[in-house]
């Protein structure tokens, strides 16, 4: 699979337009800021640096939904994961696009025919532009609606951060939305105190898999014993997903999202906030992530 690789100062990013137009790994003075891919043949997306969350966010129930008076079944694209998650551009490659020495763009084409509508039943084009600076790095994903008629969408990043063991994150967010034993929302709920990481805490391992809605738009991951952190932001995320797995995993995703998990079902429990967009024929939905690097006293 070819590597792109951009540098900028002690930042430097790989980018793998095939494997789901992944970040492969981020550092910075040498150090992982993101997960890095390992090496070998045989890697998944997944176990990578980021990857876009498009044309939706997390779970669809099933993979069925009902939009505009017709019943539309997406395949069920996660093993044997039950739903359908993530959208398709995770699992597609992506063509390399405009390109200068900070900054590249990645491209993907989903034509909605034949087989592909059953990974999403609307054509769209998606676009990355990665965005470096000396302790930044600026992502930009797109939606452009190829559809001769509105349609529901959504976006995000799934970016993963190493060394959850040695680690510290903080973030504030308006409330949790519940899931039950299939992963689905229930409700809206206070955010509890064991999710509570409105000042710096240790991430508890298999604890949380959630959307957090209405957040600050802001998080932070740091790692007190090399003094090192990094603050993500994402203004036009209204909410994020905090996921900390079993411990052997050692990382923390902190995703930033414009819907709640299964929303095109929902509705975002009657919040329009919380719901999918409705992007009109030739329009698009943005979304946008900065992830800044700095030393701390």
């Amino acid at each position: 699979m070819k590597r792109l690789h951009r540098q900028s100062g002690p930042l430097d990013l790989e980018l793998i337009p095939e494997l789901g137009g992944a970040i492969g790994k981020l550092t910075w003075h040498g150090r992982e800021i993101l997960r890095s891919l390992p090496d070998g043949q045989n890697v998944t997306v997944n176990q990578g640096g980021c990857f876009p969350l498009v044309p939706y966010s997390n779970r669809i129930a099933h993979g069925r939904f009902h939009f505009a008076g017709c019943d539309y079944a997406l395949l069920r694209n996660f093993g044997d994961h039950p739903h359908s998650i993530h959208g398709n551009g995770w699992q597609q490659p992506w063509q390399e696009g405009d390109a200068d020495d900070d900054s590249v763009v990645l491209t993907l084409h989903h034509d909605a025919q034949g087989a592909s509508a059953a990974q999403w039943p609307w054509p769209y084009r998606a676009t990355q532009r990665f965005t470096l600076q000396e302790n930044a790095l600026h992502i930009i994903l797109t939606y452009h609606n190829l559809a001769a008629h509105a349609v529901p969408a959504g976006l995000g990043f799934h970016p993963y951060f190493p060394r959850a063991a040695h680690a510290e994150i903080q973030f504030d967010a308006g409330g949790v939305v519940l899931n039950d034993h299939k992963s689905l929302p229930t409700g809206l709920v206070p955010v509890p105190t064991q999710w509570n990481y409105r000042t710096w805490r240790k991430p508890e391992p298999a604890s949380v898999d959630n959307c957090f809605h209405h957040w600050s738009g802001c998080a932070w991951v740091r790692w007190p014993d090399e003094k090192l952190m990094v603050t993500l932001s994402s203004p036009d995320a209204p909410h994020a997903i905090l996921f900390l797995p079993p411990a052997d995993r050692d990382f923390i995703a902190i995703e930033p999202v414009s819907h709640i998990n299964d929303a095109i079902n929902n509705g975002g429990f009657g919040d329009p906030a919380l719901a999918m967009a409705t992007v009109p024929a030739n329009g698009q939905l943005q979304i946008s992530m900065l992830l800044e690097v700095s030393h701390y006293a």
